[in-house]
């Protein structure tokens, strides 16, 4: 199959998306620096198994992060260290940086478009939940998201964070759905300095 570049495929289908609803996944991949590449890659947060989640719907991509670079171990009820962000200004989008992406594109009915957007408005103003390592990260808190637009099941905040520890986890479960239900699916490949995680 021809491999045309990200951003093309991008611009393409938000073309022909324009007539339909859709919620876009777009997962950049962890990764670490090739040895001969350790003095001009930096290290990255979690290496191969980080990475991060992003939510798009409408133009407006969102997801769950730390406040500040502040995080827990276990999570905390009283001190959240969470956050919901909105991505202004994409520098990791198309081919800018030549991050590892994967961009998993799910149709969504108007109601599903509407529970969305609620559940942006009340995170938005709240975080629901703390950053921890040992709780909800970016991973966990786009099935959260997703779930509560009912394009995922609904799982305990236990179910949540153990069956999406880390991106890939929630990657691979979309990529399968994806195949079965005719979803479309684009792909960037990351730069040649970097060693990347593989699905």
């Amino acid at each position: 199959m021809l491999r045309f570049s990200f951003l093309f495929l991008f611009l393409s289908n938000s073309l022909f998306a324009s007539d339909s609803l859709f919620v876009k996944v777009h997962f950049v991949y962890g990764s670490k620096p090739k040895s001969a590449f350790k003095k001009t890659e930096a290290k990255q947060f979690g290496g191969i198994h980080g990475g991060h989640v992003y939510l798009e719907l409408e133009n407006r991509i969102i997801s769950y992060g730390t406040n500040n670079g502040k995080w827990h171990i276990f999570p905390h009820k009283s001190k959240s260290a969470g956050k919901y962000r909105i991505d202004k200004d994409l520098k990791w989008h198309g081919d800018t940086g030549k991050l590892k992406i994967t961009t998993i594109i799910i149709p969504v009915t108007q109601t599903q478009l509407n529970k969305f957007k609620e559940t942006e408005k009340i995170y938005f103003e709240k975080t629901p939940y703390d950053y921890a390592f040992l709780g909800m990260r970016c991973a966990a808190g786009a099935y959260d998201v997703l779930s509560k637009a009912q394009v995922c099941k609904c799982k305990s905040r236990f179910g949540t964070i153990s069956k999406n520890f880390y991106p890939k986890r929630l990657r691979v479960k979309l990529l399968k759905r994806a195949q079965k239900e005719n979803w479309q699916v684009l792909r960037q490949d990351g730069r040649a300095t970097r060693k990347w995680e593989r699905d």
